[in-house]
């Protein structure tokens, strides 16, 4: 019922669907039938300056169990699920127009899921969006890199929750939601292309992690993470946010979050899960 794939990650190899479709798959990825951007776009209206909507927008089925949860899947799975990610991102950038490569996950309706089977998204857009912007600008103003200063600050904070070699976890000292997580490498490094294997297989486990302490403290939240990624200035993150509480005319008039729990409230009770 979907579009043909335009990759089948399976245990024989990487594959796309032709007349007949890929059997036995791990991942497979095809474009969204309801895509928010498209290669071939309409021209912009014309009393308004707008750019096309160029770009493209792809579903990543990330298990072939319809009742699997990203909490549940191994360490193996979710390692190739980031090694998909990082095929399809620097398949992007390499597009001629594509100055962006967002990727994310909604899980549960709250979050957005419209549909129940366990998928993420990339949107390939022709713009830097104004939050990376603003962070690339503070980025590339400061003499040292603000995320890197994250890192050094928090983990020997309270905030800390977990980590291993190469990532921490923490609850962030400016957390928009309660329980909110992010994820950082320890070492400097900008986007997914950029990690060796090592890196990608301690990101596996450590995400993993994160999730299994959410589903345990919180019984299966909703949530939405994305990966925010950039060139080699910015610093790779990926936030986890729960949806616990909703976005109300306060947050939408203002842009500030109105959080209930202490990020060390929230990284002390995620640490005991």
């Amino acid at each position: 019922m979907t579009p043909a794939a335009l990759a089948v990650y399976t245990d024989n190899g990487l594959f796309y669907d032709c007349e007949n479709r890929t059997s036995d798959w791990k991942i497979r990825v095809f474009p969204n039938l309801y895509s928010a951007l498209t290669p071939t776009p309409k021209e912009p209206i014309a009393e308004w300056i707008a750019l096309p909507g160029y770009g493209n927008h792809e579903v990543i089925v990330d298990s072939p169990l319809h009742e699997e949860k990203p909490a549940d899947f191994s360490a193996e799975h979710m390692r190739l699920v980031f090694e998909v990610y990082r095929d399809r991102y620097a398949n992007h950038c390499r597009r001629y127009g594509i100055n962006y490569v967002s990727l994310f996950k909604n899980h549960g309706e709250a979050a957005g899921a419209s549909l129940k089977h366990s998928h993420s998204q990339l949107i390939a857009l022709p713009i830097i969006p104004s939050l990376i912007g603003r962070e690339l600008s503070a980025v590339l103003s400061s003499d040292v890199c603000p995320y890197c200063d994250i890192v050094e600050r928090e983990i020997n904070s309270r905030r800390l929750i977990a980590q291993n070699q190469n990532w921490i976890l923490i609850a962030p000292f400016f957390s928009k939601v309660p329980y909110e997580i992010w994820v950082l490498p320890k070492r400097h490094i900008g986007n997914l292309k950029n990690l060796d294997e090592n890196q990608l297989d301690e990101l596996a486990r450590i995400m993993s992690d994160a999730l299994r302490r959410l589903r345990s403290l919180l019984d299966d939240p909703p949530y939405n993470y994305m990966l925010f990624q950039l060139s080699s200035s910015y610093h790779f993150n990926i936030r986890i946010q729960p949806v616990l509480s909703d976005i109300a005319g306060f947050e939408k008039g203002t842009d500030i979050y109105i959080n209930s729990v202490p990020p060390e409230q929230a990284s002390a009770e995620l640490r005991l899960t």
